[in-house]
Parts: structure tokens; sequence; C-alpha cells
């Protein structure tokens, strides 16, 4: 089990995509999140695509947590949510 991720360069193809590491920290992080949170709505097994208005929320999310709790593939899909927020593009997540 894991979660894929795709930045989507606003139609006009992948900018960029990564994986989950082995100790499954991305996969992890979506099982924790509260009902409130924007990630909450990311599926563990089927596609979800966030927009750019809801990458802001992620990253603003994830300012919140602890330095120490964000792994590589965490900090890669901070810099991806801003990335996308910044230049109107989506997040897309491929549960596994």
């Amino acid at each position: 089990m894991g979660i894929a991720v795709r930045v989507l360069n606003g139609g006009r193809g992948i900018e960029d995509r990564f994986t989950d590491d082995p100790e499954r920290s991305l996969f992890q992080f979506v099982l924790d999140a509260p009902d409130t949170s924007v990630r909450w709505g990311i599926s563990e097994y089927k596609e979800t695509l966030f927009n750019s208005k809801q990458a802001y929320q992620l990253v603003r999310e994830m300012d919140t947590l602890p330095a120490d709790s964000l792994t590589p593939v965490l900090r890669r899909l901070r810099e991806s949510a801003e990335w996308v927020y910044k230049r109107t593009g989506y997040l897309q997540f491929i549960g596994d």
C-alpha cells in the first residue's frame, strides 16, 4: 500500500511525480488526518485531485505540523503543493 503523487501543470502535462517512502509516511499522514482537514479527503485506495485552493490549504495545514514530523516525502509534498498553488496546477493522488 502506498500513495503516489503527480504534480500537474494546469493541463499541460506532468511537472513532477513521486511515490511514498518505504515507511509509508504519506499513507500514514492521510490516515491520521482529522475529518476537518483537507487531507482527510485524499483516498488511500483511489484517485483524488486537488486544485490550487485545496493545495494552498494543504500547505497551511502542513505548516502547523512540527518540523521534525515532516519526512523527506512529506516535505516534497509540501513543496509540490506550494508549486501547484502558485501556478494554478493540480495535485493528483493515486492510492494503491
